[in-house]
């Protein structure tokens, strides 16, 4: 039955997406995050949605001339991201150990940033990015409060909530800090005071999902994150009275066990205790140095280092041996839990360097957001800049302690940064700025 309300759904759709793509762009973003598995208690199925909705919006863009534009897609970020790309598919042609699911990863990416470069195409005005941006969120809260409902039943960490590309607890913590300061820049830039409780209502389940999954951190993102906020969107006290109000709102899922776990360090003296051990993190991280130092120019292949780093066990016998085995292996290898080494060990400076890049240039934005309203003449779009710019900051906290070079919002908020830094510096490559009636700022009550 569910199978079948699908395909209505699609069908119904599908007019829709064919006389605007942009629809089938923001309908595809958002089942990867509400994703077409969930209807069928896990497995394959659904996936054909993704798969059906590709070739509506690329029909749609034929259909309707959109890709006639193709010059406004190559923007710094854009040409950024295709080099990385181009660095991942080399080290994997030059790769010294074979990992069968690499190239389907790198594909991955490859079609997320093929949806990337249609956003270019199709985002016209301020309204789409508040649309992709909306849904997104929508769809975030409603993940958030199945994921809070999982936990009380007895997932403790929610894993796999995020599927594939971020289904461990960090990862779910890391993608739910990228977007908690794009709610609250909703919030503060909505026009009326319904809106601003709704997207407080979000914010504030978006904090509690990353208390529920005890992420270390994503604890360490979400205070970056605000407070960058704070700083980028010129809202300090007011950023702190919200800090403060979702504390107390979310103090019930802050459980003994996410208090104990919020310790830096835990103890190593069995297995359970390993598995959250920062140690073992700074050995991993020292392994993928010496893997880097050892294969500087493309590394040793995208996603190779589980196996890569075995050859530098010897460099670390000075360990206790259960501790030292247990880092190193031989079933379930580990892997770096951190994307920068992660990127330096398995690509080199040629795929590490366009991705650093991407960060700080996105890191950088949130202070052309700050410098902006401090003379403001169109808030609304200015806050949505402040916001994609510092979560992505406490993103890029969060990914010190994971690998998730692979997940696919990183990027769709690189190019929204990108649009909107463009549309406030004034460059012939941004959306018009005419005024809008649901842009206006109302005062709001904190």
């Amino acid at each position: 039955m569910r199978e079948i309300v699908l395909y209505i759904l699609i069908a119904m759709s599908a007019p829709a997406v064919l006389r605007r793509p942009f629809l089938g762009v923001v309908i595809y973003l958002g089942a990867n995050i509400v994703r077409p598995e969930m209807l069928f208690w896990g497995g394959e199925g659904g996936s054909f949605v993704f798969v059906t909705y590709y070739i509506l919006i690329l029909a749609g863009c034929l259909l309707r001339g959109e890709l006639s534009g193709l010059g406004q897609v190559f923007q710094r970020e854009y040409l950024l991201m295709l080099w990385m790309l181009a660095a991942i598919y080399l080290s994997i042609m030059l790769a010294q150990f074979q990992v069968p699911l690499a190239g389907y990863f790198a594909t991955d990416i490859a079609k997320t940033l093929g949806l990337c470069g249609l956003l270019y195409l199709l985002v016209k005005k301020l309204a789409d990015i508040e649309l992709l941006e909306s849904t997104l969120l929508g769809c975030l809260t409603f993940l958030g409060i199945w994921g809070i409902e999982q936990q009380m039943l007895g997932n403790e960490r929610l894993e796999g909530l995020g599927g594939a590309a971020w289904g461990d607890s960090n990862g779910v913590a890391s993608v739910y800090v990228l977007f908690l300061p794009v709610a609250l820049a909703f919030a503060y830039a909505a026009g009326k005071r319904r809106r601003f409780w709704i997207f407080m209502g979000v914010a504030a389940v978006m904090v509690a999902l990353i208390v529920c999954t005890k992420s270390r951190g994503g604890l360490l993102g979400m205070v970056a994150c605000l407070f960058c906020f704070a700083i980028y969107a010129r809202k300090t006290a007011a950023t702190f009275k919200i800090a403060l109000l979702l504390a107390l709102l979310v103090t019930p899922f802050a459980t003994d066990a996410y208090l104990e776990r919020m310790k830096t360090l835990q103890g190593v003296s069995d297995t359970e205790n390993f598995e959250g051990s920062a140690r073992s993190r700074f050995i991993l991280w020292q392994a993928g140095l010496m893997v880097f130092t050892r294969n500087p120019v493309v590394g040793t292949g995208f996603l190779t280092y589980p196996e890569a780093k075995m050859e530098f066990e010897e460099n670390f016998y000075h360990l206790e041996d259960h501790f030292r085995e247990w880092v190193f292996r031989k079933e379930s290898k580990k892997v770096t839990h951190n994307t920068y080494i992660q990127m330096l060990s398995d690509c080199g400076v040629f795929g590490a360097l366009p991705f650093f890049l991407l960060m700080a240039g996105g890191i950088r934005s949130g202070f052309r957001a700050r410098s902006r309203l401090k003379q403001e003449q169109r808030e609304a779009p200015s806050l949505w800049l402040a916001g994609c710019s510092a979560g992505l900051t406490g993103f890029s906290v969060c990914i010190i302690t994971i690998d998730s070079v692979t997940m696919p919002f990183i990027y769709v908020q690189l190019v929204v940064i990108g649009i909107l830094s463009r549309t406030l510096s004034g460059s012939p490559a941004g959306l018009p700025l005419a005024v809008e009636p649901e842009l206006a700022v109302a005062e709001q009550p904190l």
